[in-house]
């Protein structure tokens, strides 16, 4: 009952007609002026003249009125687009030019004026980007320079990700640490249930005071979405997967293993993610070498994009050679910029 009671807020509006312009009514009175840009069960992205886009918790809001024709996205998958809605009490109907309307409960909306790609036009690309420099001077002097980034293509259907780090350390002018790692993976979603989807990945990692020149890590995976929410949003997955290790002074070695992936974020906090990403390998043929990398973060919006963080990250190769350290931990201050 409880999330028909919201949803019935969400539309309440698109239901007094007011001529030119939007209007947002608050709990404490206040009202604001402007344009409805999208609702769902959780928050309305409301625009502003004077504040831009503002996205309002639903549980602050008494009613929002709409003077303008709107997509409305079902529970079932149903699309209405560019429709006139008219309220019957707790039923709803869809009018359109030439068409019998269509009636419908209220509860049965998913989303009001969803982003293009959720219906099925085109991809909705989105990401970030991050560094961390750290400069030390006096008995020694260390510089410290860390970058990495993640950029998604998302459809209806299928997910494009490409992520990748960089860390390059000095101490006393002589370098002592050269990593990184690029990954590349697809996704395809299931038509019967959009939560689930298979996946490819490829990935290629390179540590040049760990004897690394290179792990190439191939192989498909199956992956479901649990959740995908502001308030908390994550996704699973576990696969199959070959890797080949080219080592400067050891042996070189190959394996089949199996790979898994879980990362979760939530905004719990007002305007800030909070976020785990961990993801790792367990090699069947040794299973005392497995590989596992663990971020724990947050970020937090400053403007027009740019960001700033902190996050503890550890990295255990179970695998690493004799004289390198199995278990790097790091500790950063974050700086980038997210789209």
């Amino acid at each position: 009952m409880a999330v028909r009671h919201v949803i019935v807020l969400i539309v309440t509006l698109l239901l007094a007609r007011q001529a030119g312009a939007d209007e947002l009514i608050m709990k404490n009175g206040s009202r604001l002026i402007g344009k409805l840009v999208s609702a769902s069960e959780s928050e309305v992205v409301f625009d502003t003249p004077f504040a831009g886009q503002l996205k309002i918790k639903q549980a602050n809001i008494v009613r929002v009125v709409a003077d303008q024709k709107v997509t409305l996205m079902m529970k079932d998958g149903t699309v209405y687009r560019d429709k006139q809605l008219v309220s019957r009490d707790d039923r709803m109907l869809v009018m359109g030019a030439g068409q019998q309307p269509v009636v419908f409960d209220v509860a049965d909306m998913a989303l009001v004026n969803p982003e293009p790609w959720r219906i099925g036009d085109g991809y909705k690309w989105f990401g970030e980007l991050n560094s961390a420099l750290a400069m030390e001077r006096g008995n020694t002097d260390t510089d410290e320079l860390d970058i990495n980034f993640e950029s998604i293509w998302r459809s209806l259907e299928d997910r494009y990700t490409v992520r990748g780090a960089w860390e390059l350390d000095e101490a006393n002018g002589v370098e002592n640490k050269d990593a990184s790692k690029l990954r590349g993976k697809y996704d395809r979603f299931s038509e019967r249930n959009p939560d689930n989807y298979v996946g490819f990945q490829l990935a290629l990692e390179q540590d040049k005071f760990a004897d690394l020149n290179l792990r190439t890590t191939v192989g498909p995976y199956l992956g479901r979405q649990f959740f995908d929410t502001p308030f908390l949003a994550m996704h699973a997955e576990i696969g199959l997967v070959f890797v080949e290790e080219d080592f400067n002074e050891a042996p070189d070695d190959d394996f089949w293993g199996s790979n898994w992936e879980v990362r979760l974020s939530s905004d719990i906090i007002p305007d800030t993610e909070l976020y785990v990403r961990a993801d790792g390998i367990v090699n069947f043929e040794h299973l005392d070498r497995q590989l596992v990398n663990t971020s724990i973060g947050i970020g937090l919006p400053v403007l027009y994009g740019l960001t700033a963080g902190a996050e503890i990250s550890y990295e255990y190769d179970g695998g690493a050679v004799e004289g390198v350290d199995k278990l790097d931990e790091t500790y950063k201050l974050l700086f980038g910029y997210s789209w």
